[in-house]
């Protein structure tokens, strides 16, 4: 199955965690798309690629009163909350940044829109609120904050009358990812011929390129469904060897990886969560073609 981006008829959105790599790109195709967009950033956010671009940015204070002039100045027709901080592990002085990042932010902004009217929530979940099965068993804190938000969620949905719906994301990739992540340490280790360290080869990875993520939000934003969680899925989950061998196959040469060096890190799940997916929508870009993408822009 597959699916072409969906038109939008978003004339104005917020977006919270706009200078996050997934961010960024949302904003640059609403915009193009000729969408009004305000942006939610921390005082002390890089504003980046979206510091020239006609992008309206709000330094958030961390008031609900701030958040309330934010959300009457940007009268969204949707919002995409994409704001989130995300510690695999944490420590005791991190606990309250952390609720306050990814509870409190978002209860605010709902707090603010139940004053508004008209307005479509999209909601950014975690596949590892999903350790091991199609319920919810947390992997981490931050996977239980994240839980907890959505927990809200339903209740400003049923009380205030917010249209929602969360999307479960997986594990996201683009040939420009500045991210220390799985899909950049193969290029680079492909690149440099350099001994790549990895886990048990045989573990399951949803991999998506981040197009097709930022199709799913937009087409979430301007289709008819449901509360959810869907997931928003690559569309077939690969073995961590499936995935070296495609890196191989598309970049021509072998890659050094030390099967079983890296430790798997506690509460990992094996086997992604496989919920309902995303109505009307299949990712477009299969692992083959992002791969692709990715060495040719490491190329040029």
């Amino acid at each position: 199955m597959s699916s072409e981006p969906s038109p939008s008829n978003i004339k104005r959105a917020l977006v919270t965690g706009a200078t996050s790599h997934l961010g960024e790109q949302l904003v640059n195709r609403l915009l193009s798309d000729g969408v009004v967009v305000h942006c939610l950033a921390r005082p002390s956010s890089d504003l980046g690629a979206l510091e020239n671009t006609s992008a309206i940015m709000h330094r958030y204070d961390g008031s609900s009163d701030h958040m309330q002039a934010i959300a009457g100045e940007a009268a969204p027709d949707v919002v995409f909350h994409l704001a989130s901080k995300y510690l695999r592990t944490h420590h005791t002085d991190q606990i309250d940044d952390l609720i306050a990042s990814n509870v409190s932010l978002g209860v605010q902004l709902l707090e603010a829109l139940a004053k508004l009217s008209g307005c479509r929530f999209i909601n950014a979940g975690s596949y590892f609120q999903y350790l091991d099965g199609p319920e919810y068993h947390p992997v981490n804190l931050y996977a239980a904050t994240k839980q907890a938000f959505q927990d809200i969620l339903a209740y400003y949905h049923e009380a205030h009358d917010i249209d929602v719906t969360t999307l479960i994301l997986f594990d996201i990739y683009s040939s420009n990812d500045p991210r220390p992540k799985l899909m950049t340490a193969l290029r680079d280790a492909l690149k440099s011929g350099s001994r790549q360290p990895m886990t048990d080869a045989d573990i399951k990875v949803d991999l998506i390129y981040i197009d097709d993520v930022v199709d799913a939000l937009i087409h979430s934003a301007s289709a008819d469904i449901g509360v959810g969680p869907y997931a928003v899925s690559g569309g077939t989950r690969h073995s961590l060897r499936e995935v070296v061998k495609i890196f191989e196959e598309v970049g021509q040469k072998p890659i050094d990886c030390q099967w079983g060096e890296f430790s798997l890190a506690p509460r990992t799940p094996v086997e992604p969560w496989a919920g309902p997916p995303l109505p009307g929508w299949a990712a477009r870009i299969d692992l083959r073609d992002g791969v692709t993408r990715m060495l040719k822009e490491e190329r040029r």
